[in-house]
């Protein structure tokens, strides 16, 4: 899901609780793009994108990698988006239940159809995750993979909303979980790069995560994209 400047949801509602009630009821509009990339709009902003695959499919594999079974398999997902990120994390045979939250009323059944046919026991949770977090135990995941949509410039800048979600993931993972999230910063690739190395990572080991990396995924943007302009995208991996 992007977080670019094209994509920031600022509009012109000032309350963010107001600006929340609406980003909930709203409807998912569901769309094709020029050169047949299937995409979300959710008022009126571009969610998320088919041409993302590639990084939601690394950020799965990061999130699912070695050792998730022996950290109980249990996965949790914040953000549903197209499923595209789901759906790489169903297919791998260490999970053991997946779990996901999703704000928006629409793409939350569109989810909750999606897991009845899910191979994994999958669990949908609906709300923002400031308000869901608290109800979930601590160290109760082996892996988490967080992608959601900023809902202003504020939650956009800097580590994008993940930032804020730092400490709740080291709080709900068990010892040695890991932790994948969507990450865009900077102008171009150095500058992604260095504003991860120089400010996200200090803030991970802050927030109680032993070890953090990053790789890197190819990517093409849609022509016409207004949120991404790279030709990748950094994939980070913070442990507990």
């Amino acid at each position: 899901m992007d977080e670019g400047p094209g994509g920031q949801c600022s509009k012109d509602v000032d309350d963010v609780a107001a600006l929340r009630d609406a980003w909930q009821a709203a409807p998912a509009v569901y769309c094709d793009l020029p050169g047949g990339c299937e995409g979300l709009r959710i008022l009126g902003e571009p969610v998320m994108e088919a041409w993302e695959a590639p990084y939601m499919a690394a950020l799965a594999a990061v999130a699912c990698g070695e050792g998730l079974d022996e950290l109980g398999g249990r996965v949790l997902e914040v953000g549903f988006g197209l499923g595209i990120s789901a759906a790489n994390i169903d297919a791998y045979d260490a999970v053991q239940e997946h779990v996901i939250v999703e704000a928006n009323e629409e793409v939350l059944g569109r989810a909750a159809v999606w897991a009845d046919d899910a191979r994994r026991p999958t669990t949908v949770i609906g709300g923002f995750w400031e308000d869901v977090v608290g109800d979930l135990p601590d160290a109760s995941f082996g892996a988490i993979l967080f992608d959601v949509f900023p809902l202003s410039a504020a939650q956009a800048a800097g580590d994008g909303e993940a930032g804020p979600f730092f400490a709740h993931a080291a709080r709900l993972l068990r010892p040695g979980g890991r932790f994948a999230f969507y990450y865009d910063a900077g102008r171009n690739w150095i500058e992604c790069v260095r504003a991860f190395r120089g400010e996200t990572t200090s803030k991970l080991l802050a927030a109680g995560f032993a070890s953090v990396e990053e790789d890197q995924v190819q990517c093409t943007p849609r022509r016409g994209c207004t949120y991404f302009w790279k030709d990748r995208f950094l994939v980070p991996l913070a442990r507990r």
